[in-house]
């Protein structure tokens, strides 16, 4: 496995994120390969079909799920598969408790002609294929490249980046393989013939160094876990995009490592679970387990069933890390298209998981196939996160009783006329597919066929029918009475019926009357599937029970966010690893980091990894005290961002005192923090005054939002809202009105004490803190023992300081996004001036622009992290003709 680290975070130790882009069209002779026999994987027998091993896991009691347990390293059976790589392509076999052989990292067919190789978009090992945009990768193309599966199909070209290495299949014929299996990372083109829809399937690995520990050399160990991740984007012969990957594809794992713990792995249904595994570097490298499953024989065929397998995960390219990736960069105009932006997609780990297959179906129905599944038709909602949760806005504890969510689509069938829209829950699993017995929540039809998106909330757009719950003409939020796991599926109808021709009337149309309606009109649909476990405010029952004393216990919180945060114990002490040092947000407006900061320190949020420490079981102390270190960290959020102390110190090292009024140096009520409560500090380090509030559009309440240094749990109670005339609105208006505080607080019986801790038998044996709308937002101070300086590490600094006056003082922060300039991504933060700012234009906006430096950029140093910045105080010279343009290393 490896992870491509840009160089910052090679010299800071940090944990990059590796993609490769992949591309139809490979260096193949154009003949059907159709008759390819792939590997079978690391069986030496037959394959069972549905995956499972079937092997004996006797060798390790502790566990008992479908995969087969190996331990230690595995033996070297070929040296190396690419000696001009930069890491050695080693491959091995290991054998597990049943003495089956498994081949490390993959059974791949790197070695053999019956796949060919693909054509490249961008190679630093082949002279002159580092090229600067797709059109000249593909101008020097000359068909030979071209795979023909239908000799009446269309040919269709695939981009692929990946991280490390890939093999295509096309309806089931080998079109092209990756060929750098490790690093330097290169992206590539596949190019074939066929038609439309069709069926990709892709066996992508994560190569490693350490042959079956699933880790390699990087974080200053020998033995880091590395990560992977895949993105591709299909055109058709007029250049359309067709497809691209995203969560609606399918993923499944067959190799998990690095694994201390066996016990930390879980399976639910077809999910090879690893999300409360350690993710750290391993010490004792013969200890280390790795699990794998057999693949199945057909796996790649169009005709194979891969409905039980996991939606994949999807990540964003900051999560992933290739913004300093040129293999990647040169190509953003193709990946990061506006209108089908392309998503990595992974296994639900993308650090342990190291052999994933996925598949997905790509292209429009046409001709006499009646099929409404259109592989390019895609829905999708910047309200939803990565992990596909309901957004708390739109089920009944959100704002304003809930909304409907936000929701953009394309790759609609040219014939589409109109649209319909549904949202459905079924209570009984067993009952899908009778919508009669399905509970309805949104019902629209009559959507106008030049439609592309809808707001949150939007009632103007198309006619509604009625729900389920209430039989009304409107949207009805989720509201489950429990608080199991419910499935959601919103799913988009493109029609051949134009608008007021279905003959329907919105007060007597449900579901079912819908979808009798639609059914001979639908050219195909697009779903949206998502879950949601709801916990009534109104109630205790996500109140804990006691506080968690064990390690297994504590990661509990941070498993959902695995992607962004590892863990690990030793001892009395928790470890607890962010991967990138920025949030976990949706891609909404209202959740944007730094917008809204109207006191701005100059400051930007830089990638970085850091290790904070915390005791697993806490000593308490028998009352408050002023105990707490304004300059330092009070606690980490369950994402890996550290919360501080609302009040800006007036001293070095001071102690922050009970019953002081602080407003005066409230960072809240100084709007110096963004609309989610960060911003970052003066080592560009992104971090919170307040708790983590914009983690509740997706966050378990029942779980805690961080961890305080003391080893106490920070819950969700109250918080957001607008707290100065004028002044930022915290949350967005989303969770001022939201109140998880236990019933016993709320009417007075047993408030939270100076510190904002609550006393979980009323006896003094236990207490967990919570947050509230008003200081201390977080914590007041620490109700057990806690060594806070200890508990926060060193962070880098500028060797030279930045420019950080440029804009002048009176400004408010408006945009935080990524934007390309000078053939490279940059991320920006938009600054707009108040009346009293002297160094921006009335009437202007200025962006300050950065971007981490790569090998072959001026001012890159292999052993530092060096970013370069453009300061402009007009957006609107997008030339740059007047930037201020400087570089600086740490």
């Amino acid at each position: 496995m490896m992870i491509k680290l840009s160089k910052q975070f090679c010299a800071s130790l940090l944990l990059g994120l590796l993609t490769i882009t992949l591309l139809t069209g490979c260096g193949g002779s154009g003949s059907d390969s159709s008759n390819v026999n792939p590997p079978s994987d690391n069986n030496s027998g037959d394959t069972p079909d549905d995956g499972d091993s079937g092997d004996d896991n006797s060798g390790n009691s502790n566990y008992s799920g479908s995969g087969a347990i190996t331990q230690g390293v595995a033996t070297t059976t070929t040296a190396n598969l690419f000696p001009s790589g930069s890491r050695v392509s080693a491959v091995g076999s290991i054998t597990d408790s049943g003495q089956q052989s498994w081949i490390v990292p993959a059974d791949t067919l790197f070695q053999s002609n019956s796949m060919p190789f693909a054509a490249d978009l961008y190679n630093s090992y082949v002279s002159g294929h580092n090229y600067a945009s797709a059109a000249a990768a593909e101008a020097a193309l000359d068909g030979t490249d071209i795979i023909e599966i239908d000799a009446d199909g269309e040919v269709i070209t695939a981009y692929i980046f990946a991280d490390n290495y890939f093999e295509m299949y096309v309806n089931g014929n080998a079109v092209g393989k990756d060929p750098v299996p490790f690093t330097e990372f290169n992206s590539n083109i596949v190019r074939f013939k066929v038609k439309q829809p069709f069926t990709v399937a892709m066996a992508l690995v994560d190569w490693e160094e350490t042959l079956g520990t699933g880790t390699e050399n990087n974080q200053g160990s020998a033995y880091a876990a590395g990560d992977g991740g895949m993105v591709a984007v299909f055109k058709d012969s007029d250049g359309h995009i067709v497809g691209v990957t995203n969560n609606q594809w399918k993923a499944q794992t067959y190799y998990t490592a690095p694994i201390v713990d066996p016990t930390c792995l879980s399976e639910s249904g077809s999910q090879r679970l690893s999300s409360s595994c350690s993710t750290g570097a391993v010490s004792d490298i013969s200890a280390v387990y790795g699990v794998h499953w057999s693949r199945p024989s057909n796996w790649m065929s169009e005709n194979f069933d891969d409905s039980s397998w996991p939606s994949a995960s999807s990540y964003t390219n900051e999560t992933v890390g290739v913004d300093n990736k040129q293999a990647y960069t040169n190509f953003t105009a193709v990946f990061d298209d506006a209108q089908s932006d392309a998503q990595f997609i992974w296994s639900s780990n993308l650090v342990l998981d190291n052999e994933v297959l996925v598949r997905g179906t790509i292209g429009d129905s046409t001709g006499d196939d009646d099929s409404t599944d259109s592989g390019d038709f895609q829905l999708t909602s910047k309200a939803v996160k990565s992990d596909n949760i309901v957004p708390l806005s739109a089920t009944c504890d959100g704002a304003d009783g809930g909304k409907s969510v936000s929701l953009q689509w394309s790759g609609a069938p040219s014939q589409t006329q109109s649209y319909a829209l549904s949202m459905h829950h079924f209570p009984n699993p067993n009952d899908a597919g009778d919508f009669s017995k399905a509970h309805s929540y949104w019902t629209v039809y009559d959507i106008p066929a030049a439609t592309v998106n809808l707001a949150s909330g939007e009632t103007a757009i198309g006619v509604f029918g009625i729900n389920s719950v209430n039989n009304q003409q409107q949207y009805a939020a989720p509201c489950s009475a429990d608080s199991s796991e419910h499935d959601y599926t919103i799913t988009l109808y493109a029609l051949s019926s134009s608008v007021g021709s279905l003959g329907l009337s919105g007060s007597t149309t449900d579901l079912v009357t819908l979808r009798d309606a639609i059914a001979p009109h639908t050219l195909g649909t697009a779903k949206l599937s998502l879950t949601r476990s709801r916990y009534n405010p109104n109630n205790d029952q996500h109140v804990p029970q006691s506080v968690a004393t064990t390690c297994a216990a504590k990661s509990a919180a941070f498993a959902a966010y695995s992607d962004h945060v590892s863990v690990s114990c030793s001892d009395n002490t928790m470890s607890v690893t962010t991967h990138t040092l920025l949030p976990y947000r949706s891609q909404l407006d209202s959740d944007k980091a730094n917008v809204g900061i109207r006191s701005w320190i100059g400051r930007v949020p830089i990638a970085e990894q850091l290790t904070w420490t915390l005791p697993i079981t806490p000593s308490y102390l028998p009352t408050p005290q002023s105990n707490i270190n304004i300059h330092h960290a009070v606690g980490v959020s369950v994402e890996g961002i550290p919360i501080l102390h609302y009040a800006k110190e007036s001293q070095p090292d001071e102690i922050a005192q009970l019953g002081q009024d602080y407003s005066s140096r409230d960072t809240v009520l100084l709007g110096e923090i963004d609309q989610c409560g960060g911003h970052a500090g003066n080592g560009e380090d992104y971090h919170y005054h307040m708790a983590p509030i914009c983690l509740m559009d997706s966050h378990d309440p029942s779980l805690p939002l961080a961890y305080m240094f003391d080893g106490l749990p920070l819950y969700f109670g109250t918080g957001g809202g607008v707290k100065t005339t004028g002044g930022t609105d915290y949350g967005a208006g989303r969770y001022e009105d939201l109140n998880y505080l236990p019933l016993d607080v709320k009417n007075g019986s047993n408030p939270l004490d100076d510190c904002n801790a609550y006393d979980l038998h009323g006896d003094g044996s236990e207490y967990v803190y919570y947050s509230t709308s008003d200081a201390p937002y977080s914590i007041g101070c620490f109700r057990a023992q806690a060594n806070q300086e200890g508990s926060v590490p060193g962070g880098p600094h500028w060797v030279q300081e930045r420019d950080l006056s440029w804009s002048g003082n009176d400004v408010l922060l408006t945009d935080y996004d990524t934007m390309s300039f000078g053939g490279k991504t940059w991320q920006f933060i938009e600054v707009t001036p108040g009346e009293s700012n002297n160094r921006i234009a009335a009437g202007k906006k200025a962006l300050i622009m950065y971007r981490q430096l790569a090998s072959g950029d001026s001012g890159y140093d292999p052993n530092a992290n060096c970013y370069a910045f453009r300061y402009r105080l007009d957006s609107t010279d997008t030339a740059g003709t007047n930037d201020t343009y400087s570089e600086h290393c740490r």
